[in-house]
């Protein structure tokens, strides 16, 4: 028996890498005409109807239903440039700069779900008329299943257009076209999955600081994400227990906490009981012996801490040590302050929140000799934020951000004329000694605080 002849299996193999090429191309041209079909159901049935009988105002439109048609013609353009073009690279070339209207989409597409679910449970003409379109037989659809659509469109151009590429001969030219408009693709479908991540990342911050029993500490800023969690085991100073703490890794500093109701969700309105928060920034992760124990130390604080295997142990070290080394490397760029302050225990939380918030509301009026004045813990404290304003990395001669300014001083008060006050030097203007407290009670100023809020960015420990 003869065996098959090397030209024979080359003419075979081109064959079929044709033949599978043609089925990619049919794919891309027939999933290109259901998406289309798609997005006209959802203009026809939904936008346009909406939109023309002003069943919700317009912002609300806008939110849910504001990139359909910019999208629709996008994709009509496309269809029609992958029937002329035998070349189906040059057809995604054509129109990549315009791709990023996905990203702007993918990045509405939480506010639209969530203004779809409040208009739906709240205009009750607009729910009959939702529920009416879904159940027509050229619709059958929900609303929501039709929104979504879009946000999957992309990542289908990256699939087909890869194995396409995979059943193209690399001599031909269009493998090269073909390649640089998956380049294009595969960026706006990075960014897409970038939004995604960074909704549901936000998302899930609301709810951990829901679960925070009293909302404290505030985790909600700008810039914070939340980057791991979960539970492990915290061994006493004594080495002879250990409790199960829940464990909040963020970009800008470590929370542990203790559950209310052990076996209970943390889920729930006030579960967590915050024990510590330690600034990442001086935050250091090490293995210790043994399987799955590894130990967290912030300046003072020192935490033994268990895992359930070695791997998780391995993983909470390496995270650790990756966000401060990220962190550290966004300092040195940014060169903020806010990290050099002092570790403060968890009962002079409230006192310190407090006490910030009185030199840092919009307008305070001095109406009483003893408004503002502090005990010694709020001196420590103010005296503290003082001296750590200046980060090691900064000159100590620049203009600290935290100054306050305040406006001219009045025309019929005598001593000190306008200038800007750090919050020391205010306390040491408005204590009985200082020799401008009279004029205060003479004529008292209304102060226009401008310095930004305070991040409590600080340690605190029960344990």
């Amino acid at each position: 028996m003869t065996s098959p002849s090397p030209d024979r299996n080359m003419d075979e193999n081109k064959e079929r890498r044709l033949r599978l090429r043609k089925n990619v191309l049919d794919e891309i041209i027939s999933s290109e005409e259901s998406y289309i079909k798609q997005l006209d159901m959802l203009l026809n049935g939904f936008v346009r109807p909406v939109r023309d009988k002003n069943t919700i105002p317009k912002h609300s439109f806008s939110a849910i239903f504001g990139d359909i048609e910019p999208l629709y013609s996008l994709n009509v353009v496309l269809h029609d440039e992958l029937q002329k073009s035998e070349n189906v690279g040059s057809a995604f070339l054509k129109i990549a700069p315009y791709l990023k209207l996905y990203s702007t989409y993918a990045h509405d597409y939480e506010l639209a779900t969530r203004s779809l679910q409040a208009l739906r449970k709240s205009n009750k003409a607009f729910e009959a008329f939702v529920s009416q379109q879904e159940r027509l037989p050229h619709i059958s659809r929900k609303l929501e299943a039709l929104l979504i659509v879009p946000i999957q469109r992309v990542p289908r151009y990256r699939l087909l257009l890869t194995e396409l590429i995979a059943h193209t001969d690399q001599t031909e030219e269009e493998y090269t076209i073909l390649n640089a408009a998956l380049k294009q693709v595969e960026a706006v479908a990075h960014h897409i999955n970038e939004q995604i991540r960074e909704q549901e990342n936000v998302q899930r911050m609301i709810r951990i600081q829901r679960s925070l029993a009293q909302g404290n500490p505030k985790i909600i800023t700008p810039g914070r994400r939340l980057i791991k969690e979960g539970s492990l085991r915290k061994v006493s100073a004594d080495s002879e227990s250990a409790h199960h703490r829940y464990f909040i890794l963020f970009n800008d500093m470590l929370l542990y906490c203790r559950v209310r109701s052990p076996g209970s969700e943390i889920n729930h309105k006030g579960s967590l009981i915050c024990n510590c928060v330690l600034p990442l920034r001086h935050c250091k992760a090490e293995a210790v012996v043994g399987d799955g124990l590894f130990r967290v130390t912030c300046r003072d604080e020192c935490l033994l801490l268990c895992s359930d295997t070695a791997e998780e142990g391995k993983q909470w070290v390496e995270t650790i040590n990756a966000a401060v080394e990220q962190l550290e490397a966004n300092f040195r760029t940014l060169r903020k302050e806010s990290s050099s302050r002092r570790p403060i225990r968890k009962r002079q939380l409230h006192q310190k929140d407090s006490l910030m918030r009185k030199f840092h509301q919009k307008k305070l009026t001095l109406t009483d000799q003893n408004t503002c004045l502090p005990n010694a813990f709020e001196v420590q404290v103010l005296r503290s934020e003082n001296i750590d304003s200046h980060s090691p990395r900064q000159n100590p001669t620049s203009k600290s951000p935290r100054v306050i300014k305040l406006p001219k001083w009045p025309e019929s008060c005598s001593g000190s004329p306008s200038f800007t006050y750090s919050p020391r030097k205010l306390l040491a203007f408005m204590s009985p000694s200082s020799p401008n407290s009279s004029p205060v009670h003479e004529a008292p100023p209304v102060f226009n605080f401008c310095s930004p809020p305070i991040q409590t960015d600080f340690t605190f420990n029960t344990d």
